[in-house]
């Protein structure tokens, strides 16, 4: 009888995770990922045939701590680099999974467009919203007034406003995680 292989379906948005701001993956995850010890994955990232420039940019040394609580090194990966070495990697499930890595930072990069769009839109309707609002303090003591307590208001909006423009990477990673 003939069993063909069963591909795992694959949510490659666990897979990437943030260091000093940048969206990066590790070699552990990688290792998990494509079941490969987490040492052969080291020894392939210390034989990519690249230039050391791309491997310094793309292939950072950190340390973690394993499941016996021993200290153990480990390599924080770019997309770039993560994509060269999974380039490395042969078969059909190596392929889905090039395919689903690809998706994911896809994905990444247009959750984060939205929210800048978003944060565009709602600055501009902001500025007109305190536009009018300091006319108001220009014109009578009654407005004035108004314009007093529209100014904590818009204080709040402009903050709110201010963090969907600028999204904390962190923030939207741990929303995917959940």
């Amino acid at each position: 009888m003939n069993n063909p292989s069963v591909i795992p379906a694959f949510d490659f948005r666990n897979m990437v995770t943030v260091s000093g701001g940048e969206l990066v993956t590790t070699s552990v995850r990688v290792a998990e990922h494509f079941g490969k010890k987490h040492k052969n994955v080291l020894q392939a990232i210390r034989n990519l045939q690249c230039s050391d420039e791309f491997k310094r940019l793309n292939f950072k040394p950190t340390d973690f701590i394993d499941k016996n609580g021993d200290v153990q090194p480990m390599m924080n990966i770019s997309r770039d680099g993560c994509m060269f070495l999974i380039m490395g990697f042969t078969g059909y499930a190596a392929s889905a999974i090039k395919e689903s890595y690809i998706a994911a930072f896809n994905w990444m990069t247009e959750q984060l467009k939205c929210r800048a769009a978003m944060g565009e839109e709602m600055q501009h309707r902001f500025a007109i919203k305190e536009t009018r609002s300091k006319l108001k303090g220009t014109i009578g003591s009654r407005l004035m007034n108004e314009r007093k307590k529209e100014k904590r208001v818009l204080a709040i909006e402009e903050e709110q406003i201010h963090s969907l423009a600028n999204p904390d990477i962190v923030a939207i990673m741990q929303g995917v995680a959940q």
